[in-house]
């Protein structure tokens, strides 16, 4: 399920053409993964109800999606795009840029070492 819809992502990119369409929409989902996973939640699109407390599927660490993650996802899509090759000289775990993970902090869940994933 994408979040984000390809003419957003396109409009972001300020692509016009549709020749790139498919590696866009791999973008597109792949920067959504990595928001999510950053984020340790499950993000739903805005328009959907989530389970309230005591109903089935109820999980309390899902979200509806909001325009800071809206943003941090194009952010990513745009750097995915624009960097299609991997810097040889940078070494050591990838980060996030600053921007991104400003925009991601008021919703991530922040773990313990000791607590389990769920």
């Amino acid at each position: 399920m994408a979040l984000i819809d390809l003419d957003t992502l396109k409009a972001h990119l300020r692509v016009l053409h549709s020749d790139e369409d498919a590696e866009i929409e791999l973008y597109g989902a792949a920067a959504e993964g990595i928001v999510v996973e950053y984020l340790d939640r499950i993000v739903v699109e805005a328009s959907a109800t989530l389970p309230a407390e005591g109903e089935e599927d109820y999980d309390p660490n899902a979200i509806k999606i909001t325009k800071p993650i809206i943003a941090a996802i194009l952010l990513v899509a745009g750097d995915l795009y624009e960097v299609r090759e991997a810097d040889p000289k940078l070494t050591g775990d990838a980060v996030l840029p600053r921007a991104v993970r400003a925009l991601l902090a008021p919703y991530r869940i922040w773990r313990t070492l000791t607590e389990d994933r769920c």
